[in-house]
């Protein structure tokens, strides 16, 4: 069980007789009822939130998990807050090793912070809104060449280009046909993809909420909608039944503030099952990552593409 929610069952009396909301649940629990709404940034097949919705409802309490991207605190914070009741409240709890510990001092000013219990290294406060908040979505733009990329905060590549996708770019050989990307990021990548003159669509799949809204919203701004689209599926869980000529991904490997190869492992695993009759997965990882031991007996070839600043880029041929 997850230390934050060990904590929490502390309070469970309270917790049973309370309708309780929950925002960015890290894994399920008993400690939710049937009643209760999950709304997580992550996509599963449970979770009360949906891609359209930009505000969520509120219910008498409603508990936070404190964010590994510290900048979506003010994110979430604004879609709580925006929709918070009298008399509702608002618990925030999150590991000590993931800085909960900050909080009193990062929201002085506006919010005041109670301090409700601590245990297994984690802390629970309950935030009270001290004067009139004035939040925002905390849009973030850039240019990449030339392509305006769009970000919501916490979202991969929100700021500049990663080093691992620009190895990538470096060595992309000629694509064509229908394309699949595993963790878009906030859509450089799918852009990229997408204004290749022999491919003929794009489709990203997100884990990540906030990344899906800001691949779409760059995808948008570079006028690529017709060619280019990202959805929101854990790997390809929530993606259509389909075949595609390439695949290409720069993976993710973190959740949380813990290092998870799990979902990229599951991804290569049952990649050749999305990929036509000699398909390629072409895909860039830091040169510590070894993802190709997953693919032996499903594809006809894997060779090494490149190798520079730490990273290696792969081509597997089925």
């Amino acid at each position: 069980m997850h230390p934050t929610l060990q904590l929490l069952e502390r309070h469970d009396a309270e917790l049973h007789l309370t309708p309780v909301h929950w925002f960015d649940l890290p894994e399920p629990t008993q400690l939710t009822k049937p009643t209760d709404l999950a709304f997580n940034l992550n996509w599963s097949v449970s979770n009360a939130a949906t891609l359209a919705q930009t505000q969520w409802p509120c219910a008498p309490l409603n508990i936070l998990f404190y964010p590994k991207a510290k900048e979506r605190l003010d994110w979430w914070l604004n879609v709580i807050f925006s929709t918070l009741q009298s008399g509702q409240r608002l618990w925030v709890v999150g590991e000590n090793v993931g800085g909960i510990k900050s909080l009193p001092k990062r929201l002085e000013g506006v919010f005041s912070c109670v301090k409700v219990d601590s245990a297994r290294h984690c802390v629970l406060f309950e935030v009270i809104l001290s004067e009139s908040f004035q939040g925002h979505e905390g849009w973030t733009s850039y240019q990449q060449g030339d392509h305006t990329i769009h970000s919501l905060p916490g979202v991969f590549s929100a700021k500049r280009l990663d080093k691992g996708t620009e190895v990538l770019l470096s060595i992309l050989p000629e694509l064509k046909g229908a394309v699949l990307e595993f963790g878009g990021g906030a859509g450089v990548l799918t852009c990229m993809l997408a204004e290749q003159p022999k491919v003929t669509s794009v489709t990203a799949v997100e884990i990540d909420l906030l990344a899906v809204r800001s691949s779409l919203k760059t995808i948008a701004a570079n006028q690529l909608a017709d060619r280019a689209t990202t959805l929101w599926s854990a790997g390809t869980e929530a993606l259509p039944e389909q075949k595609f000529d390439f695949i290409v991904t720069n993976p993710p490997f973190h959740q949380g503030i813990k290092t998870a190869y799990g979902p990229t492992q599951g991804f290569f695993a049952q990649a050749s099952n999305w990929l036509k009759p000699r398909g390629r997965l072409i895909w860039v990882a830091n040169e510590f990552l070894n993802y190709q031991g997953e693919l032996g007996k499903t594809f006809h070839s894997v060779k090494v593409l490149a190798h520079e600043k730490g990273y290696k880029v792969y081509q597997a041929n089925k």
